[in-house]
């Protein structure tokens, strides 16, 4: 006979189930504890993904500087800066000042893309297949060219709305979309930092020689101050409207001074938008990273000179993208998706990052080739 005990003990099987089971308190802690642990974690992971993709910002920069160099020694002078607003790349016309194109467009023989600079060469200007070429290379991303803290490597819509010679680029921005670069040469801190103060043909029939602007004269009397206002045609970068400049004209030293670096790009505008009344519209955003000299390559620092800045410095200042801001922000100035500071590349090759707190006139003393001024890159 079994004893009470024995009688009212639960079967084994049931003793073994309970034993294997959870609560609902017990599987809500263990929910509440996993939550917790990401929550930890998430930022972590995030954090080193944006440091693998600004690793790799900075290393786009640093083949861009490369091949700037690699150029300079090739063709003894810088690459040029192009034309203007309404001039694209153009593989019949050199690598020199007689190139109507971007300085990107020069420097693609030297990050392995001499297929895409040699499209279209020895084609009539015209012909389908010459167009074809050209939108093939208005349309082919280059990883090189974009930083992946903004966006990945693609085309996007733009309001181009006149392209000299090659007018069906226009039409192809604005539907399809072309190429553009999250980096922009460094123009100093000239007067006139934009294809629209300059001279700009109608077409090749109607270039003028006499009417080219004399942008390498910059210093006469030897007060470049004084010089800068008599001269405003000069530029005091080193890639910039039909430039040609050698190596040893960067008289501050090549590792003073900027030579390309990342843009300011409104946040809102990273797909590209048509409408200059749209939010996230940038005049520095409207065109390729093929057109000649103009805000989408280029970028310039604060001049302190009365006579040629009567704007605040902090409109040049460089600045992390934000959306929202519309056309409130100028175009001019650099800037990045990181979210302290910005790459910039200077002319010995290396890539430095600089702060966005940075001391207006440092920024300048950087941008200025000739000024015979030097600064740190870091912070005020």
């Amino acid at each position: 006979m079994r004893t009470i005990a024995e009688r009212t003990r639960p079967p084994r099987a049931f003793r073994r189930s309970r034993r294997k089971g959870f609560t609902l308190v017990e599987l809500l802690v263990v929910i509440a504890i996993i939550g917790v642990l990401v929550a930890l974690l998430l930022p972590a992971i995030q954090a080193a993904r944006e440091a693998a993709r600004r690793a790799q910002c900075q290393n786009n920069l640093k083949q861009i500087g490369l091949a700037c160099v690699n150029f300079e020694s090739a063709q003894a002078h810088f690459p040029s800066g192009g034309w203007g607003l309404d001039w694209t790349a153009d593989p019949n016309r050199g690598v020199g000042p007689d190139q109507p194109g971007s300085w990107i467009y020069n420097i693609l023989d030297y990050i392995e893309q001499q297929t895409l600079r040699s499209l279209g060469k020895g084609l009539a200007a015209n012909s389908p297949a010459f167009r074809d070429a050209s939108t093939v290379l208005h349309t082919t991303p280059i990883s090189a060219f974009s930083c992946p803290s903004r966006r990945p490597p693609k085309i996007h819509v733009a309001a181009w709305t006149l392209v000299r010679e090659q007018p069906w680029i226009a039409q192809v921005a604005q539907s399809q979309g072309v190429v553009k670069s999250d980096y922009a040469a460094s123009s100093g801190d000239s007067i006139n930092f934009s294809g629209d103060s300059m001279y700009r043909p109608a077409s090749y029939a109607a270039i003028n020689d006499a009417l080219w602007d004399p942008t390498d004269v910059c210093q006469r009397s030897g007060d470049r101050r004084l010089d800068t206002q008599a001269f405003p045609k000069c530029q005091t970068g080193v890639m910039y409207y039909r430039s040609r400049l050698e190596m040893r004209r960067i008289e501050d030293g090549t590792s003073n001074t900027y030579l390309a670096g990342e843009k300011w790009v409104p946040a809102d505008g990273y797909d590209g938008v048509l409408s200059s009344s749209e939010p996230g519209f940038s005049w520095g955003e409207n065109q390729s990273m093929y057109t000649g000299y103009e805000w989408d390559n280029h970028r310039t620092a604060w001049n302190p000179d009365p006579n040629v800045t009567r704007e605040p410095a902090e409109l040049w200042q460089p600045g992390p993208d934000q959306a929202g801001v519309g056309l409130a922000f100028p175009e001019r100035r650099f800037g990045s998706a990181h979210p302290s500071n910005f790459f910039m590349a200077f002319c010995d090759g290396s890539v430095q990052p600089v702060s966005y707190d940075i001391d207006p006139l440092a920024h300048r003393n950087l941008a200025n080739r000739q000024d015979g001024q030097t600064a740190s890159a870091q912070g005020r």
